[in-house]
C-alpha cells in the first residue's frame, strides 16, 4: 500500500464522516439491540462525533485530538495484507492528519455523506462516502466503518472498503 493511501485511509477514519450527516429509518435490525435510529446513539458519542467532525473540517488537529483516546488506533481490514494497523497513538494520527493536509490528495477532498447505522454498548456503525475532486469531476470512496469508544472518546476504528469490482 502506498503512503498516499495510507494517509487517506487515515483520514477518512478520523472523522470526515464521523459526525457528518445521518441516516433515520425507523425500527430493529433483526431483532438484535442494534438500533437503525440516529437519534439512539449514546449522547456522549453523538456530541464526541459532530465536535470531532466540525474541528476536522476546519482542519483544527487540537479540536480534533480532544476526542481521541491517547492510545487511539485505526485498522484496515481490506487489502491482501489485512488486517493491518495504519496509525497507532494520538500523536501520530494527528501527524499524518497534517501530512493529509498539507498534500495534494487531501487538498483534493471536497466532503463526505455518512449512514450512521447503528450502535451497541460503546460501538458505532456506518458508511461513510468521501468524495474528491479529480480531473475528470468527482470521485467517491466508500468505506464500512466500526467505531469504538474508551472513556467518551474514539479508540479503535475498524476500516473495510468493499472491493469496487
Amino acid at each position: 500500500m502506498t503512503k498516499r493511501s495510507q494517509i487517506a485511509s487515515l483520514i477518512i477514519a478520523l472523522g470526515i464522516g464521523v459526525g457528518i450527516g445521518s441516516l433515520s429509518v425507523e425500527g430493529w435490525a433483526d431483532n438484535h439491540r442494534m438500533y437503525w435510529v440516529a437519534g439512539e446513539y449514546p449522547e456522549a458519542f453523538a456530541d464526541s462525533m459532530a465536535a470531532s467532525s466540525a474541528a476536522f473540517i476546519r482542519k483544527d488537529m487540537e479540536g480534533t485530538r480532544a476526542h481521541m483516546a491517547e492510545d487511539f488506533a485505526t485498522y484496515e481490514l481490506h487489502g491482501p495484507d489485512s488486517p493491518k494497523l495504519l496509525v497507532k497513538g494520538v500523536e501520530e494520527t494527528i501527524s499524518v492528519m497534517k501530512t493529509f493536509f498539507a498534500g495534494d490528495f487531501g487538498s483534493s477532498w471536497d466532503g463526505a455523506d455518512v449512514e450512521r447505522l447503528g450502535s451497541i454498548g460503546n460501538t458505532m456503525v456506518q458508511i461513510e462516502h468521501d468524495r474528491y475532486k479529480a480531473d475528470d469531476g468527482l470521485r467517491t470512496i466508500s468505506t464500512f466503518v466500526i467505531i469504538q469508544y474508551k472513556n467518551g472518546k474514539r479508540w479503535r476504528e475498524w476500516r473495510l472498503r468493499p472491493d469496487p469490482a
